[in-house]
């Protein structure tokens, strides 16, 4: 963690190195043994290992006062692959631990919930244990951002506002207009693909599709996994329905 007067900055290697080892491991073992054993599962090994060093990643987070940006950088050193989101700053309305109880110890993860009441935006995309790490990173980005809502499930959300439409036109023009403004909001996605779907199953199955995807990536991204399963399975249901007619 770096902190000047106007900039902090979040650094999370330690799934970097993990992941780099046991790639490097499953890499070497697989083809080392592969090679002289023939074996199709040791090729798959190193496959595998092969696959986590390619995505191995290193997240970190920046906060600029002074520019009013969060910039998220997700960089992939052995590809040289660099993804960089930013939300505005002033659109936080707390920072929030989530957590996910387990069978013999619970994970957390930090997330930024958002005053427009979207979905939060999380840290990373992976819950890690140590509670108190976490809490106390909370309260160093919530000071730093003067933010009194912090800690666990601790920032208070709005609930989606119903909104009424006059036709699915408008309602289609609503989303696309969302979409261009937030690029990262899976939930538009999912739902001007949902508006689409109810103007014409046929005409829009392709883009309906398309749009459902990219909210299952941007789910898988920040890590909403059950949310990611739901919009696969209703691209996998649109797509097999329209097949049918």
């Amino acid at each position: 963690m770096k902190q000047t007067s106007d900039k902090l900055e979040l650094r999370e290697t330690s799934a970097f190195w993990i992941q780099l080892l046991v790639g490097t491991n499953l890499s070497v073992f697989g083809l080392s043994f592969g090679l002289s054993s023939g074996s199709f599962a040791l090729y798959l090994c190193a496959a595998i290992g092969f696959l986590l060093l390619i995505f191995t990643h290193i997240n970190s987070v920046i906060f600029e006062r002074n520019l009013g940006y969060m910039t998220f950088n997700r960089q992939q050193p052995l590809i040289f692959r660099t993804k960089i989101v930013k939300h505005l700053i002033q659109d936080i309305s707390g920072v929030e631990i989530q957590q996910i109880a387990g069978n013999q110890s619970n994970t957390y993860r930090i997330c930024f919930a958002q005053k427009s009441g979207k979905r939060s935006v999380p840290l990373t995309s992976y819950f890690s244990k140590g509670l108190e790490e976490k809490q106390k990173q909370a309260q160093v980005i919530a000071t730093f951002l003067n933010i009194k809502n912090y800690g666990l499930e601790g920032a208070p959300r709005k609930k989606y506002i119903k909104l009424q439409w006059k036709s699915i036109k408008e309602e289609i023009v609503h989303w696309e207009t969302a979409i261009r403004s937030d690029s990262n909001d899976p939930d538009a996605y999912m739902k001007l693909a949902l508006a689409l779907l109810s103007q014409d199953k046929i005409k829009h199955k392709e883009q309906t599709i398309s749009y459902l995807k990219q909210a299952e990536a941007i789910f898988k991204t920040q890590g909403y996994r059950e949310e990611a399963m739901q919009a696969a399975q209703l691209w996998d249901v649109v797509y097999w329905e329209v097949v049918e007619k």
